[in-house]
C-alpha cells in the first residue's frame, strides 16, 4: 500500500483535497473517475508499510542520533506541507517520523502520535519535550490550533527556522579557519614539547654547559609535559566536563550572563545577538497571531541571556498594564534607538509585525558583519601570538648554541 495525496474537482466545480492508502496510482485514478471527480493532481507521499502497520518505526532506522536545527526546520516545513495538502495530522506525523534523519526525533514523533491518540492536542504533546520543542513552537502551535490555521503558522515557523539555520551556517563558516588554527597550534606545541625538545636536552647535557634562563624554563616545561602527560590530558578532559556541567547550572549562568555583557568586544556581540533574536522571534509570533503579552513571555525564554530575559519580563508586565511597547523598550539601555523608533511607527500604523520583520533583517545583517569583522581581527592576532611563541622557543634554543660556538672558538 502507498499513501497518495490528491486534489480533485466535483461536477459542481468544488475543490476536494484528501489523502488515502491505495495499492497503486492506477487504482486511485480508477476510483476517483468512478466517483465522477475531475483529477487535478495526484502525489505519492509514502509507503504505508505493506500491511505491517507502524513498520516505519523500525529500530533499524538509519540516521544521526542528535536533533539538530536542520531536523526541526525539516519537521516544521514538511508538517506544514502535508497538512496544507489535506493529510490528517496523525498521518502527517507518521510521514515525518519516516522521513526524519534523526533517530531521536523519530522516536519523539512516535511518542507524540501516541499522546495525540490518547486525546492530547499537538501543542500539549510537544510541551512534553521542552529540550526539543522550545516555547516558540508551543506558542505557534497553540495559536494554530485555536484559529484552525495550523499549516499557515507552521509555515511561518519553518521560514524562521530556515532563516536561523542559514545564519548559523554563515557564522560557523566564518569560525572554521580560526578554530583550525588554534587546534593546529596546540597540537604542534604538544608534539614539540613531547618529542623534539627532549633531543635538545640530551645534546646540551653532553656538553655540561650552564643553560640560559629562557632555555632552562623551556626545558622545565618540556620535562613537566613528558612526566605528567597523561595527567595533563586527564586535566584538560576534566576541565571540559566541568565547563559543560557549570554552564548548565542556573547560578553560574546568571553570573556569566551579566558579566558577558560587559566584556569588551564580546559584550557588544552578545547584546546584538539578543536584539536580533528578540526582533526575529517577535516578528514570527506576531505574524502568526500570538497576543503581544504572551509573545513577550515566549521571547524572554528564547533570548539565551537570563539578565536580559528578566528585563523583558519586566517590560511584559508593563505592557500588560496597558503601556506602550515602544516606550518601555526605550527604558532598556541595551536596545538601540532604531528599535524604539520602528516599534513606535509600527504601533501607530498598526503593522507591528512588519516593523519587527525589518528589524530582524537589519540586525541579522549587522550581526553577521560584526562576527566577520571579529573573526578577521582574530586571525592576525592568533598569527602574531603564535609567531611570538615560536620566536621565543627558537631564540631559547639558539642561546646555548651561541654559547657552544663561543666555547669552541
Amino acid at each position: 500500500m502507498a499513501l497518495f495525496s490528491y486534489i480533485v474537482k466535483t461536477r459542481e466545480g468544488k475543490t476536494v483535497k484528501n489523502a488515502e492508502d491505495f495499492s497503486s496510482r492506477e487504482e486511485l485514478i480508477s476510483r476517483l473517475k468512478a466517483q465522477g471527480y475531475f483529477i487535478i493532481s495526484i502525489k505519492e507521499l509514502k509507503d504505508s508499510g505493506s500491511g505491517q502497520g507502524s513498520a516505519f518505526f523500525s529500530s533499524k532506522k538509519k540516521g544521526h542520533r542528535k536533533i539538530e536545527l536542520i531536523d526541526l526546520a525539516f519537521f516544521a516545513r514538511n508538517l506544514s506541507t502535508t497538512l496544507s495538502s489535506g493529510v490528517p495530522l496523525l498521518r502527517s506525523l507518521e510521514v515525518m517520523a519516516q522521513q526524519s534523519e534523526s533517530i531521536k526525533l523519530c522516536a519523539i514523533t512516535r511518542n507524540i502520535i501516541n499522546d495525540i491518540k490518547r486525546g492530547l492536542s499537538l501543542s500539549e504533546a510537544l510541551a512534553k519535550y521542552p529540550q526539543v520543542f522550545s516555547n516558540l513552537w508551543l506558542g505557534i502551535t497553540e495559536v494554530g490550533e485555536a484559529t484552525g490555521n495550523l499549516p499557515f503558522v507552521l509555515e511561518k515557523l519553518a521560514l524562521y527556522l530556515e532563516m536561523r539555520l542559514d545564519f548559523e551556517r554563515k557564522v560557523k563558516s566564518a569560525m572554521v579557519y580560526p578554530v583550525i588554527l588554534m587546534i593546529a597550534g596546540f597540537f604542534a606545541m604538544l608534539v614539540f614539547f613531547k618529542l623534539i625538545l627532549p633531543k635538545f636536552t640530551e645534546l646540551f647535557e653532553q656538553f655540561e654547559i650552564t643553560l640560559p634562563l629562557p632555555t632552562q624554563i623551556l626545558f622545565n616545561i618540556s620535562e613537566v609535559v613528558n612526566h605528567y602527560f597523561l595527567f595533563i590530558v586527564a586535566g584538560l578532559v576534566g576541565l571540559y566536563f566541568l565547563f559543560n556541567y557549570a554552564r548548565k547550572q542556573k547560578a553560574v549562568l546568571d553570573v556569566w550572563d551579566r558579566i558577558s555583557l560587559k566584556i569588551p568586544l564580546f559584550g557588544d556581540t552578545v547584546v546584538l545577538t539578543c536584539v536580533e533574536r528578540f526582533s526575529s522571534t517577535m516578528f514570527i509570533l506576531l505574524e502568526s497571531g500570538v497576543p503581544i503579552v504572551y509573545t513577550l513571555e515566549v521571547v524572554a525564554k528564547s533570548l539565551g541571556n537570563s539578565f536580559i530575559a528578566k528585563k523583558i519580563n519586566v517590560l511584559k508586565e508593563s505592557v500588560k498594564k496597558g503601556r506602550n511597547l515602544s516606550g518601555e523598550i526605550s527604558k532598556l539601555y541595551f536596545f538601540p534607538s532604531l528599535v524604539t523608533e520602528l516599534v513606535s511607527i509600527g504601533e501607530e500604523a498598526g503593522n507591528l509585525s512588519e516593523m519587527f520583520k525589518k528589524l530582524s533583517v537589519h540586525y541579522q545583517k549587522e550581526l553577521s558583519t560584526k562576527i566577520e569583522r571579529l573573526v578577521a581581527a582574530f586571525e592576525p592576532i592568533m598569527i602574531v601570538m603564535m609567531s611570538v611563541v615560536i620566536g621565543g622557543i627558537v631564540i631559547s634554543l639558539f642561546l646555548p648554541l651561541f654559547k657552544l660556538s663561543t666555547m669552541g672558538g
